[in-house]
């Protein structure tokens, strides 16, 4: 098991990082996120029945979180939720259980560094692909409308016109940015520029906000408020002025190219890059409908797993959003919890190392205020390793 744990680790992270959603590996039904997963359990398992020892409060934390859980499904199979809907709510979510395999294997500073260096691979592998693929889509080595067709039926990728596109794993961009920033790496100021122009390139309102935000809290804890002030300002700006900037870039390019005459994509020059408007309508929309259906024992309890709204059946953009409306207030105090878990983790913790893995899941945490991250095995790994990564560093 010495060697089979920490390979079974390694692996796993990648798929994380790389999968996205984890459908590209997927055949039918059944995909290579969710193979790994079981054998993980089982993993755990052995080491269990072997008598090994974890902390407690890992064990703590994951029997509160399927209470926490249990309580969404029942009030979800007592509303009438169809069972396929209650599904694609609880299983993104019974990835939590994933936290006592992490704390299995990561039992020393040399795996917390093997964790670091991979999520820094992970964001160079992802932002050397989508730049080259931009190239070779742009210098026509690759038609558009093939690498179109191919990618898009997994549901993994959206296009802003036929000029870039965005993959839902792009999110360990930028919590590779923030782990290069934050690390003492060889070329680490090339590396950063590498991330940041994959990062613009992918034209991401969301990315921009949560980074300006992580960046503005980076000073709190040393009560340099006076520095956070500009990355506030700059966050604002993102919300405020975000979709005229994407807008007007739209229309130079439509008019320094014939990107604007797709006949593919028949869109308004202000749309080349994406109708980022229709997103804000759609998540505003979101939120009139939850509030509509919102009473005093919902907002307690919530609604329960698999009962949506009518925009949304499944899930919705803002994962606090849906949060609230399938579990109620006791869902969000949760995530609070965790949260808070996390910073005194971080106060205790020491070397450069921690800051990454701190303000990386806070990133998390600000980029699911526009998009399901925290409720998802891509941004809740994350926010798990750092958990037990934090502990290992208080320990040493």
């Amino acid at each position: 098991m010495k060697k089979i744990t920490p390979t079974l680790f390694i692996v796993i992270l990648f798929e994380l990082m790389l999968g996205g959603g984890g459908r590209l590996t997927s055949y039918g039904s059944v995909s290579l996120r969710m193979i790994l997963f079981g054998i993980a359990i089982l993993v755990t398992c052995i080491h269990v029945l072997r008598g090994e020892k974890i902390s407690k409060e890992y064990w703590l934390i994951t029997i509160l979180f399927a209470i926490v859980l249990a309580i969404g499904f029942l009030r979800g199979i007592a509303a009438g939720a169809s069972r396929t809907f209650w599904w694609e709510d609880v299983k993104p979510l019974s990835y939590f259980f994933m936290l006592p395999f992490f704390g299995f294997t990561i039992q020393n500073i040399s795996i917390v560094d093997a964790t670091a260096r991979s999520i820094r691979q992970a964001g160079i592998i992802l932002s050397v692909l989508f730049i080259s693929a931009l190239v070779l889509i742009h210098v026509e080595i690759i038609p558009f409308s093939v690498f179109y067709k191919t990618v898009i039926g997994t549901g993994e990728f959206f296009f802003r016109g036929e000029l870039t596109f965005f993959y839902k794993g792009f999110i360990y961009l930028c919590i590779a940015f923030l782990f290069v920033h934050f690390s003492n790496v060889q070329h680490k100021h090339l590396v950063m520029a590498l991330l940041a122009m994959a990062i613009l390139l992918s034209v991401t309102r969301g990315f921009l906000f949560a980074l300006t935000l992580t960046y503005a809290f980076y000073y709190f804890p040393n009560k340099a408020y006076f520095k956070s002030v500009p990355f506030i300002v700059l966050a604002l700006v993102i919300v405020v002025f975000g979709q005229t900037a994407i807008s007007r870039s739209s229309q130079v390019i439509a008019r320094l190219t014939d990107a604007g005459r797709s006949a593919m994509y028949q869109r308004t020059d202000s749309n080349l890059l994406g109708d980022k408007s229709y997103a804000d309508r759609g998540r505003l929309q979101q939120i009139k409908e939850v509030v509509s259906q919102t009473t005093l024992s919902t907002s307690l309890l919530g609604h329960g797993f698999g009962m949506g709204i009518p925009s949304r059946p499944i899930h919705m953009e803002i994962s606090y959003l849906e949060i609230f409306h399938k579990q109620g207030v006791i869902g969000l105090a949760f995530w609070a919890y965790l949260l808070w878990l996390l910073y005194q983790k971080y106060k205790n913790a020491q070397g450069n190392l921690r800051d990454p893995f701190f303000f990386g899941s806070l990133f998390v945490y600000f980029q699911s205020l526009t998009n399901q991250y925290i409720n998802n095995p891509i941004g809740l790994s994350l926010v798990l390793l750092s958990i037990v990564c934090l502990d290992q560093l208080k320990k040493e």
